[in-house]
C-alpha cells in the first residue's frame, strides 16, 4: 500500500477533518466540478533502507497534502486541521503501523491549478511499516 493511502486512511477517520470535507479527500488531483473543501495528497517519494539481507521494509514516505477552498480562510483553517491530526501521529492504521509522521517543511498557500481556488499545500513525512 502507497504512503498516500495510508494518510488518507488517518485522515477519512478523524472527526475534525471529516466534519469539513466529508469523504473529498483524493489522490493525486482534483476532480472537475467538486464541491469544495477538499483535500488533495500526492506522493513525491518513498525510500526504504538496504541492508545485506535486503529491504529495511521500513520506509520513509515524503507526500504532500493540499487544503483546497474557496476562500484563503477556509484553506487556512483546514490546513491547520490537517497538520494538527497528522504532526506526530502514532498508531495502527489499515494494516500498518505508523511510527511518526513529521512536517517536512513545505508550508505555503497559492491560487490552485485553476486560479478559481485557495490551496495551502503542506509537506510531510512518514515512517511506517506492515504489521
Amino acid at each position: 500500500m502507497s504512503g498516500i493511502s495510508i494518510v488518507r486512511e488517518i485522515l477519512a477517520v478523524d472527526a475534525d477533518i471529516i466534519a469539513v470535507v466529508a469523504q473529498r479527500i483524493f489522490p493525486i488531483e482534483l476532480p472537475q466540478k467538486i464541491q469544495l473543501p477538499a483535500i488533495v495528497l500526492s506522493s513525491v517519494d518513498e525510500i526504504d533502507g538496504r541492508h545485506l539481507s535486503g529491504s529495511d521494509r521500513y520506509p520513509v514516505s515524503r507526500f504532500i497534502v493540499d487544503c483546497v477552498a474557496a476562500t484563503y480562510q477556509a484553506a487556512d483553517v483546514l490546513g491547520d486541521d490537517v497538520r494538527d491530526t497528522l504532526i506526530d501521529y502514532r498508531g495502527s492504521i489499515a494494516g500498518f503501523e505508523v511510527d511518526d509522521i513529521a512536517h517536512d517543511g513545505v508550508d505555503f498557500f497559492d491560487r490552485g491549478e485553476t486560479g478559481d481556488a485557495w490551496r495551502r499545500r503542506l509537506g510531510f513525512r512518514m515512517r511506517f511499516r506492515a504489521t
